[in-house]
């Protein structure tokens, strides 16, 4: 379904070379391919170099303080952007560095051997080529500059008040096999049902707490149930029922990743068809993963493209703080965004909620 071609382009170029002096340089970055995702590592000599990145923003501007990226590389799935620092103060001139991806495609979010990526090609999981560009350091006076350590205070991070009573969503991500044809890529979103509700239902567990929850709507064309108020906090729920992670994008405002949680789930035969479920579907806590898989210091700022991975749910917090209107969410792999794997949603002035008719 997806697209990966072979070679890596930086700003129009293919694996380009930057020359840079002995000093800290800022780089911006954003991953602009319609399906890649991209696992970073800096190498010099055949050895990761990961010390040598430090980042400071997210897609919404500044983290509160300066972290490093995890010990696997800075994953960047599509339209994911970071604020990183490279320091090279220390390193005497003709020195080279290779930034590869040690990511797989399509990606789910296991791990690649980093210390084989510069030198083993991995055809199967269609990373051919891993190099990105590589760094020279040119003669040029040693610059050595120390990195605040609080970068940004004028965001806030919702508190349990905030979020206290704020209106709850659960969206399933769902694949589905077509005969003759190319999978279906589809947000589920549902709604809350009661416990005499006969219908098939998606019956999702947590430390023995279960919520039933019936289909609503699939499709694009079909009507929207979203309709946040202005000024408000939602927490929204994704739960990622599909083989490959999904980077989930929303458009207008930046929300705050909560938790990552693993699941396992059963869909019998059949289970999933076209608008609504033909069999229960049942969603729970992973028994042999116990813990909340940690969100990276990296991920703790502002942003508006988070990554689900198979098997797990990520919730968000999300106040739609901007303005009214028609706005979607969607997967930002571009072919699935085009399979149908968008969603539209309406915020709504405070001033017209009395009016409102919710499922």
């Amino acid at each position: 379904m997806e697209a990966f071609p072979p070679f890596t382009v930086v700003n129009g170029k293919v694996w380009p070379v930057l020359e840079v002096r002995p000093a800290l340089y800022r780089l911006r970055m954003l991953n602009g391919s319609n399906a890649r995702t991209y696992r970073l590592v800096l190498f010099k000599d055949g050895e990761p170099e990961l010390d040598r990145i430090t980042q400071i923003g997210t897609d919404h501007g500044l983290l509160r303080g300066p972290v490093h990226v995890p010990s696997d590389g800075l994953v960047l799935a599509s339209a994911e952007r970071a604020d990183v620092l490279v320091d090279f103060s220390d390193l005497e001139p003709g020195s080279e560095l290779t930034l590869l991806n040690t990511a797989k495609a399509p990606f789910d979010g296991s791990p690649f051997p980093a210390a084989n990526a510069e030198t083993a090609a991995d055809l199967d999981g269609l990373l051919a080529y891993p190099y990105v560009m590589r760094f020279r350091v040119v003669a040029g006076q040693a610059t050595r500059r120390t990195i605040p350590q609080v970068l940004a205070t004028d965001y806030g991070v919702p508190s349990s008040q905030d979020l206290g009573g704020a209106p709850r969503r659960a969206i399933a991500l769902v694949e589905r096999e077509l005969v003759g044809g190319p999978n279906m890529l589809t947000m589920r979103e549902l709604a809350p049902v009661a416990q005499d509700d006969h219908g098939p239902v998606v019956t999702v567990t947590d430390n023995g707490r279960a919520e039933r929850y019936r289909v609503v709507a699939a499709h694009f064309e079909d009507a929207t149930t979203f309709f946040p108020m202005l000024g408000q906090y939602e927490i929204w729920q994704l739960i990622n029922l599909t083989g490959d992670t999904h980077p989930i994008h929303l458009h207008l405002d930046p929300f705050q990743i909560l938790f990552r949680r693993p699941i396992r789930y059963e869909i019998p035969e059949g289970g999933i068809q076209d608008f609504a479920l033909t069999a229960a579907v049942v969603v729970e806590r992973d028994p042999d993963d116990t813990l909340d898989h940690t969100i990276d210091d990296n991920e703790r700022g502002l942003k508006d493209t988070i990554r689900v991975n198979p098997h797990e749910i990520v919730e968000l917090a999300v106040r739609f703080t901007n303005h009214s209107g028609r706005y979607m969410y969607h997967c930002h792999i571009l072919e699935h965004e085009d399979r149908d794997m968008m969603r539209p949603f309406v915020t709504m002035p405070m001033e017209l909620m009395p009016f409102m008719v919710t499922s």
